[in-house]
Parts: C-alpha cells; sequence; structure tokens
C-alpha cells in the first residue's frame, strides 16, 4: 500500500519563477535549521556535514525530487516531489511526499496520525494571526526574502537619510576596518567602502546575504569585503578584529540586545567607535513602523539605549536625535513622509571602546 500526501497551491506567476520562489524558500528555511540543501552538487546535509538525502531530479519551471535518508524499519526512506504547471491563472504547484509506509511499516493508523501532527496542527498554526504577523515581520523586515525584499533592500530609499547620519558620525578613513551588524542588501556597505576601508558584514537572512554579495561583488572579488551569514549574539570573528562597526535598524528585531552590543564591543580593537540609528518609541504604529511589525519591535528610550551600551561595556555612550528631514528631501523623499524623519522619530547611537 503507497501513502503519498499531497498539496498544492496556484500562485500569479511563471512557472520558472513560480520554482525559483518555491525551492528557494525551502532551501532558507532549511538552512536557517542548519540544513544546506545543495542542489547543483544533488546533496542534502546536516549541521555537521553529514549527508542525509539526495536531489534526485532539478529542473526550473518542469520539478524537483528530493530523497531522503533511509530510516527504519525498512529503511526506503521518503521523497518529495516539487512540480509547477502552467495553468490559467499563473502556476499550479503541487507537492507530493512519497514513501511514508517505508518509514512507518506496520502502524496501520500511523499515516493518518502523522498527517494530523505533523501537517494539519502546524498548518493550523500557521494560519493564526499571530503566526501569519510573524511570518509576515520575518519576510518582509526582520529576515527579509523574495522578490519585493530584494527589490527593496538592494536600494533601501527611505534608509538612506540615516544611513547619511552613521556614515557622517563614522568619519571613516582608508585605515579603518568596518563591521556592519545586520547589512540587509549591502547599500551601507556600499557607500562606506567608497572610503578606502575594508569591510566584514554579517546578516541572518540567506537573501540579504546572497543579494549583499551581488550589490558588492566587486569589492568581494578584490578581498576589501567579507559577508557571511551568523546570528548578531554570536559573532564569527576574533576579539579587536575591527576599529568601526555600524548598525541600522535592527537593534529592535534583537532577542537580547545586550548580548549583541557585548558582541560588538568584544571585536572592536581599543580606541574602536560604534554607530547605531533605531527607531524610537514615537515610531510605533507609524507608517514607518506600522503593525504588524510595531508589536514585534523592541524601542528604548534615550537614557535605556545609553545604558544598555555601557553596560555592553563602552566607556563612552550617547544618543542624539538628529534631524534627518534635509538630507531627506535631497534624497527624493516625498513631503507627506518627511515628518518620518523628524528628530523625535530616530536615535542615533555613537559609543566608544576606549580599552
Amino acid at each position: 500500500m503507497s501513502t503519498d500526501i499531497q498539496s498544492h497551491a496556484v500562485v500569479a506567476l511563471e512557472p520558472v519563477a513560480a520554482f525559483e520562489a518555491v525551492t528557494r524558500s525551502l532551501a532558507d528555511a532549511l538552512e536557517l535549521s542548519g540544513v544546506v540543501l545543495d542542489a547543483q552538487r544533488g546533496r542534502i546535509v546536516d549541521a555537521a556535514g553529514a549527508e542525509i538525502g539526495r536531489v534526485v531530479s532539478w529542473q526550473a519551471g518542469v520539478g524537483a525530487t528530493l530523497a531522503l535518508s533511509g530510516a527504519p524499519p525498512a529503511g526506503g526512506g521518503v521523497r518529495l516531489e516539487i512540480t509547477t504547471e502552467a495553468v490559467a491563472d499563473g502556476t499550479r504547484i503541487a507537492v507530493t511526499l512519497r514513501g511514508l509506509e517505508d518509514v512507518l511499516g506496520e502502524d496501520l493508523d500511523g499515516p493518518a496520525a502523522w498527517f494530523g501532527s505533523e501537517l494539519l496542527a502546524p498548518l493550523l498554526h500557521a494560519g493564526s494571526a499571530e503566526r501569519l504577523g510573524d511570518w509576515v515581520t520575518d519576510r518582509r523586515v526582520r529576515r527579509p526574502s523574495g522578490t519585493a525584499s530584494r527589490e527593496n533592500y538592494r536600494n533601501p530609499a527611505y534608509h538612506w537619510p540615516n544611513f547619511d547620519a552613521m556614515l557622517e558620525a563614522l568619519s571613516l578613513a582608508p585605515s579603518d576596518r568596518l563591521l556592519e551588524v545586520g547589512c540587509g542588501g549591502g547599500a551601507f556597505l556600499s557607500a562606506a567602502l567608497q572610503s578606502g576601508c575594508t569591510a566584514a558584514a554579517v546578516d541572518h537572512a540567506p537573501d540579504m546575504v546572497r543579494l549583499a554579495r551581488t550589490v558588492n561583488a566587486g569589492a568581494v572579488a578584490a578581498g576589501r569585503l567579507e559577508i557571511v551569514r551568523a546570528d548578531a549574539l554570536s559573532l564569527p570573528f576574533g576579539a579587536g578584529s575591527f576599529t568601526a562597526a555600524a548598525m541600522s535598524g535592527v537593534l529592535a528585531f534583537l532577542s537580547d540586545p545586550a548580548a549583541a552590543l557585548a558582541e560588538i564591543h568584544r571585536v572592536l580593537a581599543p580606541g574602536g567607535r560604534l554607530v547605531l540609528y533605531t527607531g524610537s518609541p514615537a515610531m510605533a504604529g507609524t507608517p514607518a513602523a506600522p503593525e504588524p511589525y510595531a508589536s514585534r519591535l523592541r524601542f528604548l528610550e534615550d537614557d535605556e539605549l545609553e545604558a544598555l551600551a555601557r553596560d555592553a561595556g563602552f566607556d563612552d555612550a550617547r544618543v542624539a536625535r538628529p534631524d534627518l528631514r534635509p538630507c531627506a528631501a535631497r534624497r527624493g523623499i516625498e513631503s507627506p513622509l518627511l515628518s518620518m524623519f523628524a528628530p523625535a522619530m530616530g536615535q542615533l547611537l555613537v559609543a566608544a571602546k576606549r580599552r
């Protein structure tokens, strides 16, 4: 008896674009859990590098078949089949999971129980307003992914005013080695590198790491820039590796901002400086931080932000409230939105590591 689990969706994309979207999202979700889907080499490996599956077939716009390694009792393993087919409204994406009988053996109600607990329960949970809000926040701002996010973060028009303020405060020179924590699509890096400095950057979103490398391909190829996927709470760099650090629009999303600032302090050399821009409490609920984002962000008062930096080890820390409206106007921001760049809306933290 064959036990197959099937599902499908129709999306308003061409088959090749639909295939890329579903397989890229699958690969990104697996990567965040430590599993790498390497379609080019035909391998699926876990965090330890052990092969846990194979890519049996892979054809853009048509479909793919992934085979997981055999599991007890029969050892046959499970296959995931993805197919894309052009239909009147776009593309029908179908997913079929085969081979459960090889894993479940003679457990007669096993397939039904597995279907209920592993597919239906997570599906119901995923459809809740809270979980959907989390997913939308992740996809658009906390861990951006997808076509719209890539276009937005390639040249984030509404971030340039705070980027300009940060660059002025950093006053980078060719002798500097800069770290950006949460680099997004790499636009800030591109501007910072014009100073002649070298740099490294981290982001936890696979899509943003790829985009930032593309946007700054020349600097990466020249050895002036390194971009890696990493968590702000565990930076993959040695102590004293940088003379300057920058973080924009990231602090509000962090689960432990104190630990993140302590990590930045660790990797800065004595005399190093940190420049950080974040939204103030007044930004919550505005077009710059609407729901579902606002309730998932952390907003701090000026004294709280300064104390956070000092507790992380920085000797000097001060918060400024720059008026970014003139810069925003020069950058072409529409007049009705200039109020989003008033002093009440944003905080610029400048901190130094003296020893």
